[in-house]
């Protein structure tokens, strides 16, 4: 015995499965972008600081939308190719090792002319932890944090949450 019969379940269905898609897609779009301002956090934390301009030109870039979603994560200072692969400078703790002496020295002047040790001074103790290779460090370091930030960046998404 037929009681009621429905029309339109197909179409239903297929309305369903885009929004689906969209959603989905507006997912991953949300966890990629969330992915590379982590990236762009972690390499900031090891980038060399000299005068600050290099650690302050990073940027995290989201093109396209959905599935298409390209996100890119970089440095705009003209040198900053230049400074990432080269291994041969000295970064972090190793230039406070191998430029001790000078370090001490402008300390000891600044101290004498009752100022702080300066960014144009040159030789000042550098983070421990800045190094050549700033952003592939992190991108390989990182790899799992990276999908974990965006796994949960869209599933909060999905949720309905403010990332």
């Amino acid at each position: 015995m037929i009681v009621g019969k429905v029309t339109g379940i197909k179409e239903i269905v297929q309305k369903a499965k885009t929004f689906e898609k969209n959603l989905a897609g507006k997912a991953i779009e949300a966890g990629l972008l969330k992915g590379g301002l982590y990236l762009q956090r972690e390499s900031q934390r090891i980038t060399p600081v000299m005068t600050g301009d290099l650690k302050s030109s990073a940027y995290t870039v989201k093109k396209g939308s959905g599935i298409k979603t390209v996100v890119t994560v970089g440095y705009s200072k003209e040198y900053a190719v230049f400074v990432h692969e080269n291994l041969e400078a000295a970064h972090g703790a190793e230039f406070n090792r191998k430029h001790a002496d000078k370090i001490a020295k402008v300390k000891q002047i600044a101290k004498k002319q009752k100022r702080k040790v300066r960014v144009k001074d040159i030789y000042f103790r550098r983070g421990e932890n800045q190094q050549a290779k700033f952003l592939e460090t992190p991108l390989r370091t990182k790899y799992k944090e990276i999908l974990e930030k965006i796994a949960t960046a869209a599933k909060m998404y999905l949720r309905g949450k403010k990332l």
